[in-house]
């Protein structure tokens, strides 16, 4: 291990410190959800009740990983040299908020797609292989009883997060751009809102790869540091906040096509939601009345 503080436990003070205000943002997008949207499905309720409790107990994991070596061992050098339980059962909890998320995303390909069960499936069997990694990764750590030797998993950590970033993320996002481009309609409103949508798509898996690929170049450049452990506190934060975004954007959209006529079937907005109402796609209907759409917002 670096001898620097600054690089070891100084790294992982500030990452329980941004994953705690990620939190609290999840926490305020939490409550705006269930205000705005009381008529959401039970199962899509369910899922943001899930993924909060999710995060929170992972909140909880590495609070009290990091007071155990900052309060409780601190001066026990030897203690300071010891991986807590706590902290090698973080690594399960992030691999839990990610699937889960993924898992609604999937859900709108699968949609979007007309139940494209090869592509929802290849998909699906990409985001479990990322969650066993996590598991496994979580499992092998545990075995480890001094952190120095955190940086022999190289080959799981680049599997772990390089299916994420590179294989998970990215697919998802592109797919679900390139159904929503599908959707276009020559109506302004429509194609605003498409476009809003493709927007976010982007931006949430973006944001999930970016984050993703910084851990996975951290870990490489400066194994012997806990840079990568502070980074990867927040990894499951970066979906479900960008779950949470993408759910509550419906607030602005819905107002777009309040005044609009007629719409395309794929404006996007079943993609933001509303997972109780009629499957647009699923009916082969090309021309369904607005109001069906706007039950989605």
């Amino acid at each position: 291990m670096d001898d620097s503080l600054g690089t070891t436990y100084g790294a992982m003070l500030i990452g329980v410190l941004f994953a705690t205000f990620f939190q609290g943002v999840l926490t305020l997008q939490a409550y705006i959800y269930y205000e705005s949207f009381p008529k959401d499905s039970t199962g899509l309720k369910i899922l943001v009740a899930s993924v909060w409790v999710v995060d929170v107990a992972h909140l909880v994991l590495i609070c009290q990983s990091c007071y155990h070596y900052l309060i409780r061992s601190w001066g026990n050098s030897a203690a300071l040299q010891v991986s807590t339980q706590e902290l090698d059962l973080h690594l399960v909890f992030v691999g839990l908020a990610s699937a889960l998320c993924q898992g609604f995303f999937l859900t709108r390909i699968w949609t979007f797609s007309q139940k494209n069960w090869v592509l929802t499936c290849v998909l699906s069997a990409a985001c479990l292989t990322t969650f066993a990694l996590e598991a496994v990764m979580s499992a092998q750590i545990s075995r480890v009883p001094n952190v120095k030797e955190f940086n022999s998993f190289t080959g799981e950590v680049v599997a772990t997060l390089g299916l994420s970033a590179g294989a998970v993320d990215v697919a998802i996002a592109a797919i679900l751009v390139w159904y929503l481009q599908q959707g276009k309609t020559a109506f302004d409103r429509t194609s605003f809102v498409v476009a809003r949508v493709v927007q976010y798509t982007v931006a949430t898996g973006l944001a999930t790869s970016l984050l993703a690929v910084a851990c996975l170049i951290v870990y490489l450049a400066t194994p012997n540091t806990f840079i990568f452990i502070a980074l990867h506190f927040s990894l499951g934060r970066m979906y479900t906040n960008a779950l949470l975004a993408t759910l509550n954007s419906r607030r602005n959209l819905r107002k777009v096509l309040d005044n609009s006529g007629t719409v395309g079937p794929h404006t996007g907005t079943s993609f933001l939601g509303g997972l109780q109402t009629t499957n647009i796609i699923a009916t082969g209907d090309q021309n369904p009345p607005s109001q069906l759409l706007r039950k989605d917002m």
